[in-house]
């Protein structure tokens, strides 16, 4: 089977904004290792084009950045993509949902759709940002801190590793920067928002084939 990765990214607030943009980073990983990426940014990321690509492609990575709850995982403007209800076509697909709560139902309900593996969240995916850092979200440094062990998970299926190492892998950099935030020298922003990080860290959850890799 070839390696393909379907992106979700959608842009219409501060937060998706900043999930957009280093979305960027793991689509560049993924072009060096020679995957076949669909990116379904902005606009493109609606519910049309997302079961087209789904169906048409079979991704062996789905990649899922965007607002969502327990039961509904959604791209541009808020337009659903994934619900608990809806039979999608996500066999044999490995998912990682950068998205609010969907490890609570939907991740599951994904597994008994024959995804092999989903990455996701059990409570809110949260995210600490600089606000002057708007308009350049690569550049935020506070937000590296949260999405760079996030992009881990991706970056490391693409390597052909485990789920449970992408698991791992993520995990291991959050814990990492949840240390550097909780010490002394660390700023009152990043000892603040450490708190959101560890939340990250134990909402983080895996179900499905923990052995699954592309």
């Amino acid at each position: 089977m070839s390696k393909s990765l379907l992106v979700t990214r959608s842009n219409h607030d501060e937060a998706t904004n900043y999930l957009y943009y280093w979305s960027s980073l793991v689509i560049k990983d993924a072009k060096k290792k020679l995957f076949s990426v669909y990116d379904l940014a902005g606009k493109k990321a609606n519910k049309k084009n997302f079961d087209s690509y789904l169906k048409s492609k079979k991704p062996t990575i789905l990649f899922l950045n965007g607002h969502g709850n327990a039961t509904t995982i959604t791209g541009q403007n808020l337009e659903p993509l994934l619900e608990v209800g809806k039979k999608s076509a996500v066999a044999e697909t490995i998912i990682y949902a950068r998205s609010c709560d969907a490890g609570i139902t939907l991740g599951k309900r994904l597994i008994k759709d024959r995804a092999k593996a989903f990455i996701g969240y059990n409570r809110k995916f949260i995210l600490g940002y600089t606000p002057q850092k708007l308009t350049r979200p690569l550049s935020d440094s506070l937000a590296k801190l949260f999405l760079e062990p996030s992009n881990l998970v991706v970056t490391t299926l693409i390597k052909s590793k485990t789920a449970q190492a992408a698991q791992d892998r993520s995990k291991q950099a959050m814990w990492k920067n949840f240390r550097r935030m909780t010490a002394n020298r660390a700023s009152s922003q990043m000892r603040y928002t450490a708190r959101w990080l560890w939340s990250n860290y134990k909402s983080q959850v895996l179900y499905g084939d923990a052995k699954a890799a592309v």
